[in-house]
C-alpha cells in the first residue's frame, strides 16, 4: 500500500519549536500548580510552536488527594488546571 506523503505542508518551511512536559504540575506539599505556572513563564518567553503536556497533572498519591482534603472533585482540579494553562498562554 502506498505511504500518505501530502504535497504541500500546511506550515511555512523552518524549523519547529516543541515542547514536551510531563507531570504532576503541583509541588508535594500542595496544590497551587506552581510548577505549571513556571512552565507556563518558559512558555511564553520561548514561544514554542506547539506544546504537548501529558500527566499526571494532579498525582494521585498526592499527600492532599490521599487525606481527602481537596476543596472540589479531579475534576474541579483539572478545570483549574485548564484555567491556568489558557490563562498563561494568552
Amino acid at each position: 500500500s502506498p505511504i500518505f506523503s501530502p504535497q504541500t505542508s500546511p506550515f511555512p518551511p523552518g524549523q519547529r519549536l516543541v515542547l514536551v512536559a510531563c507531570g504532576p504540575f503541583t509541588p508535594s506539599d500542595g496544590v497551587a500548580f506552581e510548577p505549571l505556572s513556571d512552565l507556563l513563564g518558559v512558555v511564553a518567553r520561548e514561544r514554542p510552536d506547539v506544546c504537548i503536556l501529558f500527566g499526571p497533572f494532579l498525582d494521585a498519591k498526592h499527600e492532599q488527594v490521599e487525606s481527602c482534603q481537596l476543596l472540589g472533585s479531579f475534576s474541579d482540579v483539572f478545570q483549574l488546571c485548564l484555567r491556568t494553562v489558557i490563562e498563561g498562554t494568552r
